[in-house]
């Protein structure tokens, strides 16, 4: 069972001891995911997921925007894919944004992105078929 332990304007984190399983869900409110207001929020989410160590993580975004702006930098040079390849879990989910240009991003990122070779990370455009890939 998903228990609340961490909560903010922009995220809910949620952890389920049994499945060391963890669920970063990321709100309405975030806005652009790279604007740099959240710079600070993606470490204390990676300090926070490394303390937790799940073996299981699922990030949604989905609510998110993904906006590449000058103010952001290109898109294979941001802190999300570094993230993401230095947290503990070894399978992880992540359920993008929904806009177009993103998917074709993230799928050149991951593929520029070095991860363990024994870590499974993949993308999703919906909740549900993270959760099930993540279970399964």
């Amino acid at each position: 069972m998903l228990k609340q332990i961490f909560e903010n304007d922009f995220v809910t984190i949620n952890h389920d001891e049994n499945n060391n399983t963890t669920e970063i869900k990321w709100k309405r409110t975030c806005g652009n995911i790279l604007d740099e207001t959240h710079t600070q929020l993606f470490n204390e989410i990676e300090e926070l997921i490394k303390r937790v160590a799940p073996q299981k993580l699922l990030a949604n975004m989905s609510e998110c925007s993904y906006l590449i702006t000058p103010d952001t930098g290109p898109w294979h040079k941001n802190p999300l894919f570094k993230m993401f390849s230095d947290l503990p879990p070894t399978r992880i989910a992540v359920v993008i944004p929904q806009n177009l240009f993103v998917n074709s991003s993230f799928d050149a990122a991951r593929a520029s992105e070095k991860t363990d070779a024994n870590k499974k990370f993949n993308y999703f455009d919906n909740v549900q078929n993270a959760w099930d890939w993540l279970k399964n």
